[in-house]
């Protein structure tokens, strides 16, 4: 199922837009199986253009992948919302959910950076889908969430 290929990853590229103009980063992300809830952490800089394009972003996709071979390869995009998220929303739930499930978090060297600042988002999914081909030459959705 995608949703289990989703929670396992931990990490993809999210992809935000500014009228005609796209950015993409690459991001760690925690997601509960059982809630549904897809958390993450941006730290921005006074040079980032992130901040410009999460304000002007009304809908999102985070893609993650695994790519073995042509022929062996998966593959799952959520689309929805980005919501950010208070200090309590970050202190009772958000940063539980981040820091068990995302991938390759290095919070002590993020943290220590110079003129960065820490926001919180929940991407609030409205689709989640998912692909795969498995070597025997078919590739087949694995699994679609409408929520």
């Amino acid at each position: 199922m995608a949703e289990k290929f989703f929670a396992s990853r931990g990490h993809g590229v999210l992809s935000l837009a500014d009228d005609n103009d796209g950015h993409g980063v690459p991001i760690s992300y925690g997601y509960d199986l059982e809630t549904g809830r897809c958390i993450m952490q941006f730290v921005l800089d006074t040079a980032s253009q992130k901040q410009q394009f999460l304000e002007a972003s009304d809908t999102v996709t985070l893609t993650t992948y695994e790519y073995d071979a042509d022929d062996t390869w998966q593959s799952a995009i959520a689309t929805g919302s980005l919501v950010s998220l208070s200090s309590e929303d970050v202190a009772n739930w958000a940063a539980a959910i981040f820091f068990t499930n995302a991938a390759n978090v290095e919070t002590p060297v993020r943290q220590e950076a110079n003129e960065t600042a820490i926001e919180w988002y929940e991407l609030e999914i409205e689709s989640l889908t998912g692909r795969e081909n498995i070597g025997d030459g078919r590739t087949k959705t694995k699994f679609e969430l409408e929520q």
